[in-house]
């Protein structure tokens, strides 16, 4: 084996072969400058040496055994992890990964395409343009699973109903709505909030609550608007309460047109005409009730 003196004497009479002249320097552009060369000497001097030094031991250690508590340790890791598909966090439990989907991943913007197109819903049937308030956000809800099953199966309950009885039940009457509430929690910034008498962050979390007599149902923004006073936001200012509107699909099923003869318990309707003259209809179950879209916008002109 060649030893490392001679290797040193070789390269030694090969060093005026890098230190070319400056004219050959520049016409070629791709020569290695003296600090690369030095850098290569060390790298070859060291893998020389290294080959060298494993002469003298020739069995290479035994590879690294891994213990079997360790690889059950990270086995039982991975089955008590649960990653949120939105956001990539990891999760202890169930529980907590539920519990971050209904504060965080709720709600979202749209793109500005989607965005014109819920904004030109809500403005349709505004008798007065220039009373209409000047939106702030148009936000998209991505329901929870068990809030949209329980939405579909209701309207596959209302649509065999509807069939037994020999009516038409193409789909269970489902229609575009709006229904008006109110929010304290600023502009939804932080995603759906907890606060009690936030009613807003209350429908997107849980859905429309079953205590209610009939949840109303509009067929307007413009409509929908306007069956809150406007007041409402200047008296409780204290709690910054602040209207929103919600498109909703909403499955109307059989619905009643005398509201002093019809109620939720009523098995032959789902719902029933309002007392206004803004076409509102109420609806008796809340499952009835899919909010798609939330708007927020200006406090209400005076």
């Amino acid at each position: 084996m060649v030893s490392i003196r001679f290797i040193v004497f070789l390269l030694l009479l090969h060093i005026p072969c890098f230190s070319a002249s400056p004219r050959l320097r520049r016409r070629n552009s791709s020569f290695a400058p003296k600090s690369y060369i030095i850098s290569f000497f060390k790298r070859l001097f060291s893998s020389s040496s290294a080959s060298a030094s494993s002469n003298f031991n020739p069995v290479p250690p035994p590879p690294p055994t891994r213990s079997p508590s360790s690889s059950t340790r990270s086995l039982n890791l991975t089955a008590d992890t649960h990653p949120c598909s939105a956001c990539s966090q990891v999760f202890q439990s169930p529980h907590f990964l539920e519990r971050h989907r209904s504060t965080t991943h709720l709600i979202s913007e749209l793109p500005d395409g989607d965005e014109n197109v819920v904004r030109i819903i809500f403005k349709t049937g505004w008798p007065d343009p220039s009373r209409i308030p000047n939106i702030d956000r148009v936000l998209k809800i991505h329901n929870s699973p068990t809030i949209t099953s329980r939405f579909e199966e209701h309207r596959e309950r209302v649509k065999s109903r509807a069939a037994a009885a020999g009516r038409c039940a193409a789909d269970g009457n489902e229609l575009l709505r709006f229904h008006c509430t109110t929010f304290a929690c600023g502009e939804l910034e932080s995603g759906v909030c907890g606060r009690v008498y936030c009613s807003l962050c209350g429908i997107i979390r849980s859905g429309f609550s079953p205590k209610m007599d009939g949840i109303s149902t509009l067929p307007t923004g413009y409509a929908a608007h306007v069956s809150m006073p406007a007041d409402i936001e200047e008296e409780f200012g204290f709690m910054n309460i602040r209207r929103a509107v919600l498109v909703c699909r909403v499955v109307a099923g059989r619905v009643g047109c005398e509201p002093w003869e019809v109620d939720k318990e009523d098995p032959g309707f789902d719902s029933v005409l309002g007392n206004n003259e803004e076409d509102e209809i109420l609806v008796f179950n809340p499952r009835a009730v899919l909010p798609c879209f939330v708007i927020t916008f200006d406090r209400c002109k005076p």
